[in-house]
C-alpha cells in the first residue's frame, strides 16, 4: 500500500510539472511591450481575449514562436484571433509574428489597434 502511495503522488507531481507553460510562453506572458512596460502581456490578453489559449513551438527553419488564441471583438463582431510572437535565438526576447482575425492575415495596423485597445 506504501507503494501505491508513492506512486500515485510521483504520478501526480509528474503531471502537474508537464501542466506548465513553457519557457517560450512564460518570457512572452511575464514580458511587457515598449510602448506599454505598466502591464505585461500576459495580463493585457487574459483581460481581453475570452478564452485565451498559449502554445509555443518551432517552425521548419528553426525559428522559435509562441501562439494565443481566443476570441476578440472587431468592429462590434466577436471573431477568433491568432496572434503569434517570434522568440529571439537566444530565447530573451520575443517581437510580433502575425495576427490573424477568423483565419485572415491582418496588417500591422490591425495590430497597433488591437494593441491600443488591449491596453487602454
Amino acid at each position: 500500500m506504501k507503494n501505491l502511495k508513492k506512486i500515485a503522488t510521483l504520478f501526480l507531481i509528474v503531471l502537474l510539472s508537464s501542466c506548465g507553460d513553457s519557457e517560450m510562453v512564460t518570457l512572452v506572458k511575464t514580458g511587457s511591450l515598449e510602448n506599454y512596460p505598466e502591464k505585461t502581456l500576459g495580463t493585457a490578453i487574459d483581460n481581453y481575449f475570452g478564452n485565451p489559449y498559449w502554445t509555443s513551438g518551432e517552425s521548419e527553419e528553426g525559428e522559435k514562436f509562441v501562439n494565443i488564441e481566443g476570441s476578440v471583438y472587431f468592429m462590434d463582431k466577436e471573431v477568433d484571433a491568432l496572434l503569434q510572437y517570434k522568440i529571439s535565438e537566444d530565447n530573451t526576447s520575443f517581437e510580433y509574428s502575425a495576427l490573424e482575425l477568423n483565419g485572415v492575415p491582418q496588417s500591422n495596423l490591425i495590430y497597433l489597434g488591437l494593441i491600443e485597445s488591449m491596453y487602454e
